[in-house]
């Protein structure tokens, strides 16, 4: 029985966890799917490969020497980085020479990664190892709403890469954001926030002793409701990213849609934190207000002229958790903003704030002036669509 070495290569943090939970499986997976007559090998080697997003198109020629050095059959790398060619999200680049791949996992989006991203090695392998036998393993479970095209890279020069990509920009722009989203794992955040979470909690207490907020939910429309909560949320985000400048903004060393990219991460990040924190703001507030507000008192702070019913004291509980959210906003500023950086970015945007954050400085050690550079001065990926679609 032939041996062959597959060397996986993933990023730090997400693609790294991801890549452990499901090494032990893929030699298996191989097996069935490829060639049964192979003992599989799985090695990993941990590596961030490349600094920037900007600097994806030498990332083939990195793991074609990581090869070579570690002695692996195939090489693939798993990073976090997004990869835009002409405005097309990028799934992966595949070398069949060199026995290379490229994957960027945020690519693969953020629901079942782990299942997407054991489907979608097994047919790099397959596609690497038999050539034009892989176009029905894209399974439509997977990839259900994703239409993958093949296409050549005009970046590359002897013309045996390939690259694959979403070919809908819609979908694919959401898998991205939603991909690199989760890789900043909001859900984690949340106590971290914690005098934020503190403030509210308090502006939601001292609110019950004014009898006004209890009468207008008696009256309030539900899109009222609805709009109010839409307001707290996004107001908190945007003041979140305005107090600890959390916007990336144009410099000569990052490409426009990669600032699109990490800024809308960046929203999205900040927004899911918030939800998460109104989540557990209502749950607080609803914990108190049944324990401290009986139903007689609240007959007697409000015009209403009966018992309040449960949707009455929900209403209550949602107009006030609203209310503590802005409030909350204010009392964010008291958070060490380091630590709301590294809270909001995965380690690879945070290092890349940091990188800009140098060269901000560099410019005014220079005396220039940063934001007059706004151009981007390094290499852009492309492509010419004349592949086969899977």
């Amino acid at each position: 029985m032939n041996q062959m070495t597959i060397g996986l290569i993933p990023s730090p943090d997400m693609p790294n966890k991801i890549t452990d939970k499901i090494k032990d499986t893929l030699a298996e997976d191989f097996s069935k799917v490829i060639d049964d007559q192979i003992d599989w090998d799985i090695e990993t080697h941990v590596a961030s490969m490349v600094g920037t997003a900007e600097h994806m198109d030498k990332t083939m020629d990195i793991i074609s020497n990581m090869k070579k050095q570690k002695e692996w059959d195939i090489a693939i790398c798993i990073t976090d980085l997004p990869s835009i060619s002409d405005n097309k999200v990028v799934l992966s680049d595949i070398h069949t020479e060199k026995k290379t791949a490229l994957l960027s996992l945020p690519a693969l989006g953020m629901w079942n990664v782990k299942n997407k991203l054991r489907h979608f090695l097994t047919y790099l392998v397959h596609y690497i190892m038999k050539p034009g036998e892989e176009a029905q393993l894209i399974s439509k479970k997977h990839f259900r709403f994703s239409k993958i095209d093949e296409v050549q890279p005009d970046e590359d020069s002897d013309q045996k890469e390939t690259r694959l990509i979403l070919k809908s920009v819609v979908s694919g722009w959401s898998h991205l954001i939603s991909g690199m989203t989760f890789a900043n794992e909001p859900w984690t955040a949340i106590f971290d926030f914690k005098k934020i979470i503190s403030v509210s909690f308090a502006t939601g207490a001292y609110i019950t002793i004014f009898s006004t907020p209890w009468d207008m939910t008696l009256y309030y429309d539900y899109w009222r409701f609805i709009l109010l909560m839409i307001l707290s949320i996004v107001g908190m985000t945007v003041w979140l990213i305005y107090a600890y400048q959390l916007w990336e903004t144009p410099s000569p060393s990052t490409q426009r849609l990669y600032r699109y990219v990490y800024n809308l991460t960046t929203f999205m990040t900040l927004g899911s934190i918030t939800v998460f924190n109104f989540i557990a703001l209502f749950i607080l507030l609803t914990l108190s207000t049944m324990l401290f507000v009986p139903p007689w008192l609240y007959t007697y702070m409000t015009s209403l002229k009966s018992l309040p019913s449960l949707l009455d004291y929900f209403n209550l509980i949602w107009f006030m958790t609203c209310i503590s959210i802005l409030a909350g906003a204010l009392g964010s500023t008291v958070e060490n903003a380091e630590k709301i950086k590294r809270v909001t970015y995965s380690y690879r945007q945070y290092y890349r704030y940091e990188q800009l954050e140098k060269e901000r400085e560099e410019e005014e050690t220079e005396g220039e002036s940063y934001n007059d550079q706004e151009n981007y001065e390094g290499k852009k990926q492309s492509h010419s669509e004349e592949g086969s679609s899977q």
